[in-house]
């Protein structure tokens, strides 16, 4: 309805009509990604070649009160090949001091505070099984709901220079219990960065919390989950790692789908180079999981996964990058491995931000 108002009001706005509030401020970007992936899965014999686009386009809303508050929201419009889809945005509040206030499908303070872990850039065309528990990220965990919120603290934080942190919750008071599925009826999160410098090195360490309770039946225990990492950069080159553990329960965050209840981590490493034009990035991700259906202690045997990858991403014009990437990945399912999904990848591919 938010939205639909807003283009009214700009509609309104050009043609002139009088007694009609002016229409916010609009801006938009995206992208158009040309690729290229060639895979060879260690159960084939043969290597798939694959060709695509991906568009994307985003358009921001925004304007700021007489008393200095900025009020934003936004959607985005994307074209996966032949998909489509509207992703709209809840609404942030941001205020005189730097502080920000999300409302309505707001994110979890835990996952916005981790640190980003250098890797491949690609999009190479192996995946894992949709049944294989372990954890691909430091936030695998992260649980919301639509009715929501989320506080960004300010630059230097409690007057400590170089400090952020978030708090988040949310409520799902319409969930009901149903068999296998795993539906948030309540979530929160906490999260911090602290950024400072040792020498000529800038250094940024993260870390959050994350826990939620679930609606179903059969579930003996709930999500519970925190990550912790960190980067350093000197000069045209960072290093980072991450690790992440704790208690989840797939196909939740506020999704009401069949999963199993989990406990897992993820370790993740990686190292980034700029040279000119060029940015050369390497990362590997290590992670395992026990998991099995509600209500049922996890299984002895586990999920894993393991990828290393490398990139390179040249700029060749304004807006324009060229990347290519190879990684290679293994994936165990109760224990066994997964030919299908082990096995390596190649990427290549344009991408035309605007």
């Amino acid at each position: 309805m938010k939205k639909e108002l807003l283009l009214a009001s700009a509609l309104a706005g050009s043609l002139g009509i009088a007694g009609v509030a002016e229409a916010t401020s609009m801006s938009w970007s995206g992208n158009h990604r040309v690729k290229l992936t060639s895979t060879s899965a260690d159960s084939a014999s043969v290597t798939t070649n694959t060709g695509a686009t991906v568009s994307s386009l985003a358009v921001s809303l925004s304007e700021t009160t007489d008393a200095g508050m900025q009020i934003s929201s936004g959607f985005t419009l994307m074209t996966e090949s032949a998909g489509f889809s509207n992703t709209p945005s809840g609404l942030t509040l941001t205020f005189t001091d730097g502080s920000k206030l999300d409302l309505i499908s707001a994110g979890n303070a835990s996952d916005s505070h981790d640190v980003t872990i250098p890797g491949a850039s690609g999009e190479e065309g192996l995946s894992y099984e949709t049944d294989n528990a372990a954890p691909g990220g430091l936030d695998f965990g992260g649980a919301g709901d639509a009715v929501g919120f989320e506080y960004h603290s300010a630059a230097d934080a409690m007057g400590i220079e170089g400090m952020k942190f978030g708090v988040s919750g949310a409520w799902n008071g319409e969930a009901a219990a149903v068999s296998d599925t795993g539906l948030v009826d309540s979530a929160y999160g906490i999260g911090v960065t602290y950024v400072t410098s040792a020498g000529d090195t800038s250094v940024t360490v993260g870390a959050g919390y994350t826990a939620a309770d679930y609606v179903a039946a059969e579930l003996t225990k709930d999500e519970s989950t925190s990550h912790i990492g960190f980067s350093a950069t000197t000069g045209n080159l960072t290093i980072g790692a991450g690790y992440a553990t704790g208690d989840f329960v797939t196909g939740g965050d506020g999704a009401a789908s069949a999963g199993n209840q989990a406990n897992g981590s993820v370790t993740k490493a990686g190292v980034k180079y700029v040279s000119g034009d060029l940015t050369l990035n390497v990362g590997t991700m290590s992670s395992e999981a026990k998991d099995d259906s509600f209500g049922t202690a996890e299984a002895g045997t586990k999920d894993k996964k393991s990828s290393t990858g490398a990139s390179v991403d040249y700029a060749v014009a304004s807006g324009v990058t060229a990347t290519l990437s190879y990684t290679a990945q293994n994936a165990d399912n109760d224990g066994a491995k997964t030919t299908a999904a082990s096995g390596s990848s190649w990427y290549l591919g344009a991408n035309l931000s605007f």
